[in-house]
């Protein structure tokens, strides 16, 4: 069975697992969101909302978004949704000097990254 998506993540627990059609990235959130961004436009299709988990980008350091294999035309709602949640990281990372995400301990930094897993999981299980 062929996957039809591709995982873009800065989530080391998805390199961990071995998760399929994973593109790893070590980055923040907001280098993600602006080469995810760049995929868009390029006529990727947005799979998952880039802000799913109700976690801000400058709270947790980790966040993963499914994307299509496939391109296309732009989608434009694809392509406003990553305009908006680069926005909305860049005006959060504007708040304080040091992010949130950089005071985390080790506990801390699993426990988001296994948030962000079973988020993408469950994304995948629902639309099975």
């Amino acid at each position: 069975m062929s996957i039809k998506y591709r995982c873009i993540s800065n989530n080391p627990l998805f390199r961990e697992k071995s998760f399929p059609g994973l593109e790893y990235h070590e980055t923040d959130i907001l280098s993600l969101f602006r080469l995810i961004s760049s995929e868009v436009a390029s006529g990727s299709k947005l799979l998952s909302h880039p802000l799913t988990g109700s976690i801000r980008p400058d709270i947790t350091p980790y966040k993963t978004v499914l994307i299509s294999c496939e391109k296309g035309e732009p989608d434009c709602t694809s392509v406003l949704l990553m305009e908006k949640a680069i926005r909305y990281t860049e005006d959060l990372y504007k708040l304080r000097e040091v992010p949130l995400y950089e005071r985390w301990g080790e506990a801390a930094k699993a426990d988001f990254q296994m948030i962000d897993y079973s988020i993408i999981k469950q994304a995948l299980e629902v639309s099975a």
